[in-house]
């Protein structure tokens, strides 16, 4: 059975994706989301929304390892942008 990648070795494969499959502007903006992400890998922040302070799901790391909020808080920032 395959090992399970760390979600280390996942940011930084999708920051090496980004970079040679996306346009400039995308990849540059995934990359620098995914290298953020690594960031709070290092200071046990990882995996805490930024607005409520509460665990993101799992389920939802693994579809956006890179995510900093919550379903609920993602989705409030997105009906604030578009209001």
């Amino acid at each position: 059975m395959p090992r399970r990648k760390d979600r280390q070795t996942i940011l930084t494969e999708l920051v090496a994706e980004e970079y040679y499959i996306n346009t400039p502007e995308r990849s540059q903006s995934r990359a620098v989301e995914a290298l953020e992400a690594m960031k709070r890998i290092k200071e046990g922040t990882y995996g805490i929304c930024v607005d409520c302070g509460k665990k993101i799901p799992a389920a939802r790391l693994q579809a956006k390892p890179e995510a900093t909020r919550c379903v609920s808080c993602q989705e409030l920032k997105e009906r604030r942008f578009v209001a």
